[in-house]
């Protein structure tokens, strides 16, 4: 049913977007399957959900606050590593379904359709990781945010970023939503009680582990400087912190890079949500602090894709194709990792054009906010 009642007419669009759920259904009933066998994120997440003492200090945890409780809950189901592996996949099917719903509802097949397409050839690499749990959230928090409901929107942003950082980029959304004093108390009340108990249990490591993970000391090979590194330099590639990293990045390097990012970041998000373009402002300041990032896990290139979706409707069409590329780019990267790890030229170039054409992407979306009137009225999807 559409938002008015009648029958979805079928269009390109829904038609589109039916073969592209069920390409995602056999997906995520392999991964499924697949859940129980041995894996190295899996094998760690249970490590981490399975550990004694007090998180952050007596075992490393490079996850935030909320993925650790998450862990938690699923480790305590029967089963031990199988029935953990299973329970984070379905989660994940879970939270890739609401994506599709949230934009099929607010934005319509077009949105849905785009990203459920978009993100098929890196979907198996996200029902074995845990993004989808934040891209869910900041989804929702867009969606409640487009739709007037800034109850939601405030505790979609302070859960996702429970998940991961990243959704605190959207923070502007507290300020142009209606009732903005109450999405800040709710925002402000979700985030110290999470925040409260991470410092609870892990006191200032809560936060350093996280911002530097787990004090890794190196450039992660798919980022925009490691990338430059291995292509530049003969330095040693080593497995640290659950990574392939090149050179070396201090943690005050790491924490700098994130407050470099934070105004290009924050300007944007501040600029497209004002201008009532949320999908320019994700794909403005994820893309931007992706940029600088020391860590840039093949896995984070799918957080533009809602994004872009979005701003596909909002009639971004190039810098919403540009974002499908760089998403496709990285999936194939992740296909032929071995490769990258063992420096075949191909690859090596392939990272430095996937960030090239990411630093291209969060440029060209600053500039067209750069050029947007404040006075710009609401575009409808």
């Amino acid at each position: 049913m559409t938002r008015h009642g009648a029958p979805y007419p079928v269009t390109p669009a829904t038609v589109l977007l039916v073969a592209s759920l069920i390409a995602h259904a056999v997906i995520g009933a392999l991964a499924i399957q697949d859940a129980p066998e041995p894996q190295g994120d899996f094998d760690r997440y249970y490590e981490i959900a399975t550990g004694s003492g007090r998180p952050y200090v007596d075992y490393q945890v490079e996850h935030p606050i909320g993925t650790l409780v998450v862990f938690k809950l699923l480790a305590a189901v029967p089963g031990g590593r199988a029935a953990f592996g299973r329970g984070v996949v379905t989660v994940n099917v879970i939270a890739d379904v609401a994506v599709i719903v949230a934009l099929l509802l607010v934005w319509g097949a077009p949105a849905a359709a785009f990203y459920t397409l978009v993100t098929i050839p890196i979907a198996s690499l996200l029902f074995h990781r845990i993004d989808l749990w934040s891209m869910c959230a900041a989804t929702i928090a867009m969606a409640a945010w487009r739709r007037g409901r800034p109850s939601l929107c405030a505790l979609s942003l302070a859960v996702g970023a429970s998940f991961k950082l990243w959704p605190l980029v959207l923070i502007f959304a507290l300020w142009t939503g209606g009732q903005r004093k109450r999405a800040i108390v709710i925002f402000a009340t979700a985030a110290g009680v999470a925040g409260a108990l991470a410092l609870a249990l892990g006191g200032v490591q809560a936060v350093l582990e996280v911002l530097t993970f787990r004090g890794a000391s190196g450039w992660q090979i798919e980022s925009t400087g490691g990338s430059l590194v291995h292509l530049l330099t003969n330095a040693t590639l080593r497995n640290e912190s659950g990574a392939w990293r090149i050179g070396s990045v201090n943690r005050l390097t790491s924490i700098g890079l994130f407050l470099a990012a934070a105004p290009g970041c924050l300007w944007a998000s501040w600029r497209g949500l004002s201008t009532r373009r949320p999908g320019m402002a994700w794909l403005a300041a994820v893309g931007w602090l992706l940029t600088w990032s020391a860590l840039f896990s093949a896995q984070y290139g799918a957080w533009l894709a809602p994004g872009a979706a979005i701003a596909w409707t909002e009639g971004y069409t190039g810098v919403a194709v540009l974002a499908a590329i760089v998403v496709f780019l990285t999936s194939r990267i992740m296909h032929y990792y071995g490769l990258l790890v063992a420096s075949a030229p191909v690859l090596v170039v392939l990272v430095v054009v996937r960030n090239a054409m990411l630093i291209a992407l969060a440029l060209a979306a600053l500039v067209k906010l750069r050029r947007t009137s404040l006075a710009e009225p609401d575009l409808e999807p």
